[in-house]
C-alpha cells in the first residue's frame, strides 16, 4: 500500500510539472511604462466617490526588461490623468525620453466626491518631458501645451497634442537635443462646440487622423510645409467619416491603409469601425472617405492594439468591471480578432481577467505577447493595479495563454506604453 501512495503522488507531481508554466514575463521590449491616476477608484466614474488613499498619488513607473526578482524599479511622483481614452503619453522611437500629457490636474486628499470625473478634476495645462535613459531613475521637466491637453502621438521628431484651448485646438512640437520641444506650432481647427479628443500620425507622416467626439467625426488633415520642408501647418483634407456611437481611441494599420476607431455605445456592446481613407484626391475638397467595415466587440472597448503585421486586434474590455462594489460587478477581459485587408474584423476569442477597468493595450514588438493594464483589483485593503500578460499564438487559428506572472503597479494604473 505504501509503495501505491508513492507512485500514485510520483504520477501527480509528473502531471503538473506537465502543465506548469514558468513565473517570468516574456514580452519583446527593452522596458514597460506605465501611468497610474492615483486619485480615484475606477468606479468614480460611476458614482463620483473617489476612494482616495492617503499619500497615494499619481506616478510613473518604468519596468525595464527582462524584470529580476529584487530588481529596481523606476517610478516618479509624475501628474496624469485616466480622464480621456489613455492616449495621455509617447514615447519616442529610440526610447530614451517619453512625455506626458497633465488631462487633468490632481487634488487634495480632503475631496472625497465629485459630481462628474470629467469636468469637475482641476484643468491641467503640462507636459511632462521624462528622460529615462536609466530606466531605474527616470528625470522629469515640464513645459506648458494648452488647457486641458487630451491626446498626444509622435512621428519620429514630431508631436502632436489636442487640448481644449479655444484656437489652439492643436499644436505640433518638434523635439530637439535633449528631448525639449524647439519649435510650437498652435493650429486653429474652428471647432464649434466641439473637442479633438484624438490624434494620429498616420505611417507616412503626411497625413493625421482627428477625432471630434462630439459630431462623431473622424477627420482626414493633410501636412503643408514651408519653404524650409518643415510642417507648418494642417488643412482638412476631404470630408470626415461619420460615427453613430461615441467615437474613442483611433489607430492606422502598420501599411497605412485603413484606420480602425473604436466606437462605443454609451454601456453597451461597442463597434470597431474601419475606415479607407482617400489620400489621393487631386482636390481635397472632393476626397470621400467610407466606413467599410463595422466589428461587433464587448461593451467599454476603450483601448486596442493591431500586431506589427496587421493580421490581428486584440482589446481591453472594460464591460461591467468598474461599477460600485455595493452593485453587480462584471468581469473585465481581453478579446483577440482577427483583421482582415478589407477591414472586416472576425472574432477568435474571449478571454477575462481578473481586474478592474483595464484601459490600455499592446502587442510587444515582435507581435508574440500582449500587456494589459489593470486600474485596480477586487481587493480589500491596500488597493493596487497592474500589468497582466498573454502569450499569442500565431497560426491558422490563433490564440492567446495568459501567462502566470503580472507586474504590481501603484493603484489607478490606465496607460502601458512599449519602450523599444
Amino acid at each position: 500500500m505504501k509503495r501505491m501512495r508513492l507512485t500514485l503522488g510520483m504520477a501527480l507531481l509528473s502531471a503538473s510539472a506537465a502543465i506548469a508554466q514558468k513565473p517570468t514575463i516574456e514580452f519583446n521590449a527593452r522596458g514597460i511604462l506605465a501611468l497610474s491616476d492615483g486619485d480615484m477608484a475606477a468606479s468614480a466614474v460611476v458614482d463620483g466617490k473617489l476612494m482616495k488613499e492617503v499619500g497615494v498619488k499619481d506616478a510613473l513607473s518604468v519596468y525595464p526588461l527582462p524584470l529580476k526578482l529584487g530588481q529596481e524599479i523606476g517610478s516618479a511622483p509624475l501628474p496624469n490623468s485616466a480622464i480621456g481614452w489613455s492616449r495621455s503619453a509617447a514615447v519616442m522611437s529610440d526610447g530614451r525620453y517619453a512625455y506626458v500629457i497633465e488631462t487633468r490636474g490632481q487634488t487634495t486628499d480632503s475631496v472625497k466626491t465629485v459630481k462628474n470625473v470629467a469636468t469637475d478634476f482641476p484643468a491641467g495645462s503640462t507636459m511632462y518631458i521624462v528622460d529615462i535613459s536609466n530606466m531605474a531613475k527616470p528625470s522629469t521637466r515640464k513645459v506648458t501645451v494648452g488647457k486641458n491637453p487630451l491626446a498626444v502621438d509622435m512621428l519620429g521628431s514630431n508631436m502632436l497634442i489636442t487640448s481644449e484651448e479655444a484656437a489652439k485646438e492643436l499644436r505640433m512640437f518638434e523635439i530637439g537635443a535633449g528631448g525639449l520641444p524647439t519649435r510650437n506650432v498652435p493650429i486653429a481647427l474652428n471647432l464649434q462646440n466641439a473637442r479633438a479628443t484624438d490624434v494620429t500620425w498616420h505611417p507616412e507622416g503626411e497625413f493625421i487622423a482627428i477625432t471630434v467626439e462630439e459630431t462623431k467625426e473622424i477627420w482626414l488633415y493633410k501636412a503643408k510645409r514651408n519653404p524650409q520642408g518643415k510642417i507648418a501647418t494642417f488643412e482638412a483634407f476631404g470630408t470626415p467619416a461619420k460615427l453613430t456611437g461615441k467615437p474613442g481611441p483611433g489607430s492606422f494599420t502598420p501599411d497605412g491603409s485603413l484606420f480602425i476607431v473604436s466606437d462605443l455605445k454609451d454601456g453597451a456592446a461597442g463597434e470597431l469601425v474601419a475606415i479607407q481613407f482617400n489620400t489621393t484626391a487631386a482636390d481635397p475638397k472632393t476626397a470621400e472617405h467610407k466606413v467599410v467595415a463595422q466589428t461587433p466587440v464587448a461593451a467599454g472597448v476603450e483601448s486596442f492594439a493591431i500586431s506589427p503585421d496587421g493580421a490581428l486586434i486584440v482589446t481591453a474590455n472594460k464591460a461591467n468591471s468598474a461599477q460600485p462594489w455595493e452593485g453587480s460587478v462584471g468581469k473585465a477581459g481581453v478579446s483577440l480578432l482577427s483583421l482582415a485587408k478589407d477591414g472586416k474584423a472576425t472574432k477568435v476569442a474571449d478571454y477575462e481577467i481578473e481586474g478592474i477597468a483595464p484601459e490600455s493595450i499592446i502587442f510587444d514588438k515582435s507581435g508574440d505577447n500582449v500587456a494589459v493594464s489593470v486600474f485596480e483589483y477586487f481587493d480589500y485593503g491596500r488597493r493596487d493595479g497592474g500589468v497582466e500578460f498573454f502569450k499569442v499564438n500565431k497560426g491558422g487559428t490563433p490564440s492567446l495563454t495568459k501567462q502566470m506572472a503580472k507586474i504590481s503597479a501603484p493603484k489607478g494604473c490606465h496607460t502601458v506604453k512599449l519602450i523599444p
